[in-house]
């Protein structure tokens, strides 16, 4: 059984996976710069973990299943692999701890003068009369668009900071999260909003919130979820963060909303075209964060997913974070 590893895991976790079974080929291409898993055919291969298949599906007869390296796959919707078969999980909740903390810091963030605290440090200015008052989180509303295992985390960091919390997804009855979770974090019983309702009812609690946090993956019905009805519903004093994807979010109507004064202001992780552009009127935007596609980025725990689903296929068990063909998440 030979297994492709074309993502960056540490060099323990390499000898982990080779150790599960005798049977497990295991060939690390992950710092090999001639190779490009667009252009593999070899009969023998049975699983990449990476990002992509091969281009030409022929040359890897033998393939079976694909670990992706990123909780969306909306890159793979061109040619998804498993209308050809091929079983794809996806890497949810391996990136739910870090950007839960993203958002936590920026809501911090946006709520203290930050800025006016280092530009005095910066000019040795000691300001006379009382410091600025500091606006408090708690007992604020979030409204978190995407209850998946991001949107879970971000919940249970934001409500430990006060927030009252209200989750919007697709089927609100369905509770229950049973993808792959970092052991005491997220909200596996779906306890911790306030409310949860479906997606037709994003506008009418959008008007609730003070921050609207977007989680939830790219799909041919999500995209544009958080239409210019939605940002027309949200109250002057909240805040947009988008950690999800950039087409989720009508960018041109969220722009005009804040160029008109009529929103607080965005945290911008993600946009439509990336990188952005150098002319791009989002970075002079008024009150706009902006942060290049980073609030993910660790690679603390993605080892965990790849060797307890590496092991469950070895032994012919049900794998974690299966994507569902027909949502295409």
């Amino acid at each position: 059984m030979r297994l492709i590893l074309d993502a960056e895991i540490r060099p323990e976790t390499v000898e982990r996976l080779r150790a599960l079974s005798p049977d497990l080929e295991v060939v690390d291409v992950t710092y090999d710069a001639t190779f490009d898993v667009r252009a593999l055919a070899d009969p023998d291969v049975e699983v990449i973990i990476g990002t992509r298949t091969p281009t030409d599906l022929a040359g890897v007869p033998g393939l079976r299943w694909l670990q992706a390296r990123s909780a969306g796959v909306d890159h793979l919707a061109a040619d998804p692999p498993w209308r050809h078969g091929i079983l794809v999980s996806n890497a949810k909740g391996v990136y739910a701890v870090p950007i839960g903390e993203y958002v936590s810091g920026m809501v911090l963030r946006i709520h203290q003068p930050a800025a006016t605290w280092a530009a005095d440090q910066a000019a040795h200015h000691w300001p006379s009369g009382e410091p600025a008052l500091i606006s408090i989180v708690r007992g604020k509303t979030a409204v978190i668009a995407g209850y998946g295992s991001i949107g879970r985390e971000v919940a249970r960091q934001l409500a430990a900071l006060g927030m009252r919390i209200m989750a919007v997804k697709p089927r609100p009855d369905v509770r229950h999260d049973s993808s792959y979770r970092v052991p005491g974090t997220g909200d596996p019983d779906g306890s911790i909003p306030d409310r949860i309702v479906g997606d037709a009812d994003l506008a009418e609690v959008a008007r609730e919130a003070d921050l609207l946090v977007v989680t939830m993956p790219l799909t041919d019905a999500t995209r544009g979820s958080v239409s210019r009805g939605v940002i027309a519903s949200l109250p002057e004093r909240a805040w947009l963060i988008n950690v999800a994807r950039g087409a989720l979010v009508d960018e041109p109507a969220l722009l005009d909303a804040l160029r008109a004064g009529r929103l607080a202001g965005a945290v911008l992780d993600v946009f439509g075209e990336e990188p952005l552009p150098t002319d791009s009127p989002w970075w002079d935007a008024p009150n706009v964060v902006i942060t290049p596609h980073a609030s993910g980025q660790t690679l603390r725990f993605f080892d965990e997913l790849v060797v307890e689903n590496v092991r469950r296929y070895v032994a012919g068990r049900p794998l974690l974070n299966l994507v569902d063909p027909e949502r295409g998440y």
